[in-house]
Protein backbone atom coordinates (compact mmCIF):
# COMPACT_ATOMS: atom_id res chain seq x y z
CA UNK A 1 0.00 0.00 0.00
CA UNK A 2 1.10 3.70 -0.64
CA UNK A 3 1.30 5.91 2.86
CA UNK A 4 1.92 9.47 2.66
CA UNK A 5 3.29 11.10 5.16
CA UNK A 6 1.40 14.30 6.08
CA UNK A 7 3.30 15.75 9.36
CA UNK A 8 5.19 14.39 11.99
CA UNK A 9 3.65 11.05 13.08
CA UNK A 10 0.65 11.34 11.20
CA UNK A 11 0.23 9.86 7.89
CA UNK A 12 -2.52 8.34 4.98
CA UNK A 13 -3.56 5.18 3.13
CA UNK A 14 -5.23 7.05 -0.28
CA UNK A 15 -8.21 5.10 -2.00
CA UNK A 16 -11.68 5.47 -2.44
CA UNK A 17 -11.80 5.52 1.19
CA UNK A 18 -9.09 7.44 2.44
CA UNK A 19 -7.62 5.80 5.23
CA UNK A 20 -5.52 7.81 8.53
CA UNK A 21 -2.61 6.08 10.03
CA UNK A 22 -1.27 7.53 13.25
CA UNK A 23 2.08 6.21 14.99
CA UNK A 24 3.05 6.35 18.60
CA UNK A 25 6.40 4.38 18.70
CA UNK A 26 5.89 0.82 17.88
CA UNK A 27 1.46 1.30 17.84
CA UNK A 28 -0.54 2.88 15.42
CA UNK A 29 -3.83 3.91 15.41
CA UNK A 30 -6.13 3.88 12.29
CA UNK A 31 -8.78 6.18 11.26
CA UNK A 32 -11.30 3.92 9.05
CA UNK A 33 -10.81 1.05 7.66
CA UNK A 34 -12.51 1.11 4.09
CA UNK A 35 -14.60 -1.14 2.42
CA UNK A 36 -14.50 -4.75 2.94
CA UNK A 37 -11.78 -7.55 3.89
CA UNK A 38 -9.80 -7.20 0.92
CA UNK A 39 -9.12 -3.04 2.62
CA UNK A 40 -8.51 -5.03 5.72
CA UNK A 41 -6.08 -7.75 4.44
CA UNK A 42 -3.86 -4.67 2.58
CA UNK A 43 -3.39 -3.15 6.05
CA UNK A 44 -2.70 -5.80 8.14
CA UNK A 45 -0.11 -7.02 5.06
CA UNK A 46 1.28 -3.11 5.76
CA UNK A 47 1.60 -3.35 9.13
CA UNK A 48 3.05 -6.74 9.25
CA UNK A 49 5.98 -5.77 7.11
CA UNK A 50 6.17 -2.34 8.80
CA UNK A 51 6.94 -4.68 12.40
CA UNK A 52 4.05 -1.77 14.00
CA UNK A 53 1.24 -3.20 16.35
CA UNK A 54 -2.12 -2.03 15.52
CA UNK A 55 -3.50 -0.35 18.35
CA UNK A 56 -7.16 0.93 17.68
CA UNK A 57 -9.41 1.70 15.13
CA UNK A 58 -11.11 5.13 15.47
CA UNK A 59 -14.41 5.04 13.36
CA UNK A 60 -15.70 8.34 11.97
CA UNK A 61 -19.24 6.39 11.65
CA UNK A 62 -20.77 3.31 11.20
CA UNK A 63 -21.09 3.66 7.00
CA UNK A 64 -20.21 0.13 5.58
CA UNK A 65 -17.34 1.64 3.18
CA UNK A 66 -15.65 3.53 6.18
CA UNK A 67 -15.79 0.16 8.76
CA UNK A 68 -15.83 -2.95 6.10
CA UNK A 69 -12.41 -3.89 7.61
CA UNK A 70 -12.68 -3.38 10.81
CA UNK A 71 -14.29 -7.38 11.77
CA UNK A 72 -11.27 -8.80 9.97
CA UNK A 73 -8.20 -6.54 11.83
CA UNK A 74 -9.66 -6.98 14.92
CA UNK A 75 -9.86 -11.12 14.22
CA UNK A 76 -6.08 -10.86 12.52
CA UNK A 77 -4.43 -7.99 15.56
CA UNK A 78 -7.00 -7.81 18.29
CA UNK A 79 -7.04 -4.21 18.11
CA UNK A 80 -9.62 -2.32 20.16
CA UNK A 81 -12.26 -0.57 18.00
CA UNK A 82 -13.83 3.01 19.41
CA UNK A 83 -16.61 4.64 18.10
CA UNK A 84 -19.55 7.17 19.43
CA UNK A 85 -22.67 4.88 21.14
CA UNK A 86 -24.88 5.29 17.90
CA UNK A 87 -22.53 4.17 15.70
CA UNK A 88 -21.21 1.53 17.30
CA UNK A 89 -24.67 0.36 17.80
CA UNK A 90 -24.80 0.24 13.85
CA UNK A 91 -20.84 -1.13 13.79
CA UNK A 92 -22.06 -4.09 16.30
CA UNK A 93 -25.42 -4.28 13.99
CA UNK A 94 -24.68 -3.51 10.36
CA UNK A 95 -28.00 -4.94 9.35
CA UNK A 96 -29.44 -1.51 10.58
CA UNK A 97 -27.68 0.67 7.84
CA UNK A 98 -30.04 -0.74 5.11
CA UNK A 99 -32.59 -1.23 7.81
CA UNK A 100 -32.27 2.57 8.56
CA UNK A 101 -32.28 3.37 4.30
CA UNK A 102 -35.58 0.74 3.77
CA UNK A 103 -37.07 1.43 7.17
CA UNK A 104 -37.79 -2.56 7.37
CA UNK A 105 -35.16 -5.55 7.52
CA UNK A 106 -33.71 -5.61 4.47
CA UNK A 107 -34.11 -7.47 1.16
CA UNK A 108 -31.80 -9.33 -1.06
CA UNK A 109 -30.58 -6.50 -3.25
CA UNK A 110 -28.99 -4.46 -0.40
CA UNK A 111 -27.84 -6.63 2.09
CA UNK A 112 -24.51 -6.05 0.16
CA UNK A 113 -20.83 -4.82 0.88
CA UNK A 114 -21.25 -1.56 0.09
CA UNK A 115 -24.19 -1.11 2.98
CA UNK A 116 -23.84 -3.99 5.21
CA UNK A 117 -20.28 -4.48 6.68
CA UNK A 118 -19.58 -7.40 8.40
CA UNK A 119 -20.03 -6.54 12.24
CA UNK A 120 -17.53 -6.02 14.84
CA UNK A 121 -17.31 -5.30 18.55
CA UNK A 122 -16.72 -1.90 20.13
CA UNK A 123 -14.94 -1.58 22.72
CA UNK A 124 -14.47 1.96 23.70
CA UNK A 125 -17.04 4.61 23.83
CA UNK A 126 -16.50 8.10 22.61
CA UNK A 127 -19.19 9.94 24.08
CA UNK A 128 -17.47 13.18 24.42
CA UNK A 129 -15.43 15.52 22.16
CA UNK A 130 -11.74 15.81 22.73
CA UNK A 131 -8.93 13.56 23.39
CA UNK A 132 -10.58 9.87 24.44
CA UNK A 133 -7.30 8.15 25.34
CA UNK A 134 -3.59 7.17 25.58
CA UNK A 135 -2.91 8.36 21.84
CA UNK A 136 -3.73 12.19 21.80
CA UNK A 137 -5.71 11.38 19.43
CA UNK A 138 -8.84 13.79 19.59
CA UNK A 139 -12.55 13.30 18.79
CA UNK A 140 -14.62 16.49 17.23
CA UNK A 141 -18.51 15.89 16.14
CA UNK A 142 -19.34 16.84 13.03
CA UNK A 143 -23.03 16.06 12.57
CA UNK A 144 -25.41 15.98 9.87
CA UNK A 145 -24.15 13.30 7.43
CA UNK A 146 -24.80 10.21 9.59
CA UNK A 147 -26.19 9.53 13.24
CA UNK A 148 -23.37 10.61 15.23
CA UNK A 149 -20.11 11.56 13.17
CA UNK A 150 -16.91 12.23 14.23
CA UNK A 151 -13.57 13.83 12.77
CA UNK A 152 -9.98 12.92 14.20
CA UNK A 153 -7.60 15.45 15.17
CA UNK A 154 -4.17 14.23 15.84
CA UNK A 155 -1.13 15.66 17.61
CA UNK A 156 0.08 16.86 14.66
CA UNK A 157 -3.16 19.07 13.94
CA UNK A 158 -4.11 17.05 10.81
CA UNK A 159 -7.89 17.02 10.70
CA UNK A 160 -9.47 14.06 9.60
CA UNK A 161 -13.29 15.03 8.63
CA UNK A 162 -15.02 12.19 7.35
CA UNK A 163 -17.78 12.38 5.50
CA UNK A 164 -18.55 16.36 6.32
CA UNK A 165 -17.81 17.03 2.76
CA UNK A 166 -16.66 15.45 -0.96
CA UNK A 167 -14.55 16.29 -3.83
CA UNK A 168 -15.88 18.07 -6.27
CA UNK A 169 -15.44 15.18 -8.26
CA UNK A 170 -18.27 13.28 -6.71
CA UNK A 171 -20.20 16.27 -6.47
CA UNK A 172 -20.12 16.74 -10.09
CA UNK A 173 -21.09 12.39 -10.77
CA UNK A 174 -23.43 12.15 -7.93
CA UNK A 175 -25.08 15.71 -6.90
CA UNK A 176 -27.36 13.76 -4.53
CA UNK A 177 -25.10 13.60 -1.44
CA UNK A 178 -26.04 10.80 1.47
CA UNK A 179 -26.84 13.39 4.42
CA UNK A 180 -29.60 12.25 7.14
CA UNK A 181 -29.68 16.31 8.65
CA UNK A 182 -29.18 19.28 6.51
CA UNK A 183 -29.13 21.71 8.87
CA UNK A 184 -26.57 19.70 10.72
CA UNK A 185 -24.47 19.27 7.57
CA UNK A 186 -24.73 22.82 6.58
CA UNK A 187 -23.51 23.86 10.48
CA UNK A 188 -21.06 21.33 10.16
CA UNK A 189 -19.56 22.54 6.82
CA UNK A 190 -19.36 26.30 8.77
CA UNK A 191 -17.60 24.63 11.86
CA UNK A 192 -15.16 23.13 9.10
CA UNK A 193 -14.35 26.46 7.39
CA UNK A 194 -13.73 27.87 10.94
CA UNK A 195 -11.05 25.74 11.82
CA UNK A 196 -7.15 25.86 11.51
CA UNK A 197 -4.84 23.09 10.63
CA UNK A 198 -2.67 22.06 8.78
CA UNK A 199 -3.73 19.32 6.70
CA UNK A 200 -7.49 18.87 6.56
CA UNK A 201 -8.23 15.45 5.29
CA UNK A 202 -11.75 14.55 3.96
CA UNK A 203 -12.81 10.32 3.28
CA UNK A 204 -13.47 11.05 -0.24
CA UNK A 205 -11.51 13.67 -1.04
CA UNK A 206 -7.50 14.36 -1.14
CA UNK A 207 -5.86 15.80 1.96
CA UNK A 208 -5.41 19.66 1.33
CA UNK A 209 -4.08 22.70 3.51
CA UNK A 210 -7.34 24.99 2.86
CA UNK A 211 -10.55 23.16 2.94
CA UNK A 212 -12.42 26.42 2.71
CA UNK A 213 -13.32 26.37 -0.94
CA UNK A 214 -13.92 22.53 -0.83
CA UNK A 215 -16.49 23.20 1.79
CA UNK A 216 -18.05 26.46 -0.47
CA UNK A 217 -18.60 23.79 -3.24
CA UNK A 218 -20.33 21.37 -0.84
CA UNK A 219 -22.46 24.21 0.70
CA UNK A 220 -23.48 24.77 -3.02
CA UNK A 221 -24.25 21.54 -3.49
CA UNK A 222 -26.63 20.85 -0.42
CA UNK A 223 -27.99 24.17 -1.41
CA UNK A 224 -28.63 23.68 -5.36
CA UNK A 225 -30.68 19.91 -4.13
CA UNK A 226 -32.47 21.76 -1.33
CA UNK A 227 -34.11 24.04 -3.97
CA UNK A 228 -34.55 21.44 -6.61
CA UNK A 229 -36.73 19.88 -4.32
CA UNK A 230 -38.64 22.82 -3.29
CA UNK A 231 -39.13 23.39 -6.87
CA UNK A 232 -40.37 20.07 -6.92
CA UNK A 233 -43.38 20.64 -4.42
CA UNK A 234 -44.99 23.27 -6.41
CA UNK A 235 -47.37 21.07 -7.22
CA UNK A 236 -48.38 18.32 -5.04
CA UNK A 237 -45.60 15.39 -5.17
CA UNK A 238 -44.53 12.25 -3.51
CA UNK A 239 -40.63 11.78 -3.00
CA UNK A 240 -40.43 9.02 -5.14
CA UNK A 241 -41.54 11.41 -8.11
CA UNK A 242 -38.82 13.69 -6.73
CA UNK A 243 -36.04 11.58 -6.44
CA UNK A 244 -37.15 10.26 -10.20
CA UNK A 245 -37.48 13.71 -11.50
CA UNK A 246 -33.96 14.98 -10.30
CA UNK A 247 -32.73 11.95 -11.47
CA UNK A 248 -33.99 12.98 -14.80
CA UNK A 249 -32.59 16.87 -13.76
CA UNK A 250 -29.10 15.79 -12.98
CA UNK A 251 -28.81 12.88 -15.52
CA UNK A 252 -28.22 10.39 -13.24
CA UNK A 253 -28.58 6.43 -13.18
CA UNK A 254 -29.51 4.50 -10.27
CA UNK A 255 -29.06 1.27 -8.89
CA UNK A 256 -31.47 -0.11 -5.96
CA UNK A 257 -28.36 1.29 -3.65
CA UNK A 258 -28.15 4.19 -5.27
CA UNK A 259 -31.61 4.52 -4.86
CA UNK A 260 -32.51 3.85 -1.51
CA UNK A 261 -29.12 6.49 -0.60
CA UNK A 262 -30.73 9.45 -2.95
CA UNK A 263 -34.15 9.00 -1.57
CA UNK A 264 -33.09 9.28 2.12
CA UNK A 265 -31.26 12.49 1.16
CA UNK A 266 -34.28 13.77 -0.42
CA UNK A 267 -36.36 12.99 3.34
CA UNK A 268 -33.32 15.05 4.66
CA UNK A 269 -33.74 17.83 2.18
CA UNK A 270 -37.60 17.48 2.94
CA UNK A 271 -37.64 17.51 6.54
CA UNK A 272 -35.43 20.62 6.40
CA UNK A 273 -37.52 22.74 4.15
CA UNK A 274 -40.59 21.73 6.39
CA UNK A 275 -38.61 23.10 9.72
CA UNK A 276 -38.31 26.36 7.25
CA UNK A 277 -42.23 26.37 6.72
CA UNK A 278 -41.41 26.23 2.77
CA UNK A 279 -43.11 22.94 2.80
CA UNK A 280 -45.75 20.98 4.10
CA UNK A 281 -47.27 16.93 4.34
CA UNK A 282 -50.53 15.46 3.67
CA UNK A 283 -52.05 12.81 2.60
CA UNK A 284 -54.08 12.32 -0.63
CA UNK A 285 -55.49 8.77 -1.91
CA UNK A 286 -53.36 6.57 0.54
CA UNK A 287 -50.28 8.99 -0.71
CA UNK A 288 -48.09 11.18 1.53
CA UNK A 289 -47.51 14.33 -0.81
CA UNK A 290 -45.57 17.25 -0.30
CA UNK A 291 -46.15 21.22 -1.40
CA UNK A 292 -45.27 24.16 -1.14
CA UNK A 293 -46.67 26.21 1.97
CA UNK A 294 -49.02 29.36 0.90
Amino acid sequence: MEKRHLKGSTFLFPGKVNVGYFQKEEDVWLVDTGLDDEAGRKIARYLEYEKKRLRCIVGTHSNADHCGGNAFLKKRTGCLIAATPLEAAVMENTFMEPLLLWTAFPFAEISNRFLQAKPSSVDILIRNPGIFDESGLEAVPLPGHFLEMIGVRTPDDVFFVADALFSETLLAKYHIMFVLDVQAALETLEFIEQQEAEWFVPSHAPAVENIRPLAEANRKSLMRVSQAVLDCCSEPVGKDEIVRRLGTLFGISMSITEFLLYSAAISAHLTWLRKKALIAPFIEDGLLLWRRSS
